[in-house]
């Protein structure tokens, strides 16, 4: 993907995890997202979208939704992004699938069919 959205507006530093995979026992795939993990270090926006706790009967208190926006692509869908913010370390996991953006008037611009940046709905990863 061509950079489409301007460095100065992606101020974060966040690490892209992609894990191992390997087979336990079973024949099930397991994720390792240790030490053998792939890391990649990119530029992003983050924002956090949910800020009310939540109150429903039996739903988790502090479960909080995250957009992430980066010029990275592609982002595995069993990645988990990390990401020192102002209350510490953060480790978020991917809700949904990453969405590619498209911009018309970029893309009849540019002359290109490609998307113009990709979007990431994020969650804590709890534990």
């Amino acid at each position: 993907m061509t950079p489409a959205v301007p460095g100065r507006l992606l101020p974060h530093a966040v690490t892209v995890v992609t894990p191992a995979t390997t087979t336990d026992s079973y024949g099930n795939t397991v994720y390792d997202y240790g030490p053998a993990a792939t890391r990649v270090s990119v530029a992003a926006w983050m924002q956090q979208d949910q800020r009310i706790q939540v109150t429903a009967q039996g739903a988790d208190p502090l479960q909080q939704r995250w957009l992430m926006v980066t010029n990275h692509s592609p982002v595995d869908r069993r990645a988990r992004i990390e990401w020192t913010g102002p209350t510490g370390l953060l480790v978020f996991e991917l809700d949904g699938p990453p969405g590619p953006f498209y911009n018309p008037l970029a893309m009849a611009t540019a002359g290109s069919s490609g998307p113009h940046h990709t979007e990431l709905t994020l969650k804590i990863v709890d534990g």
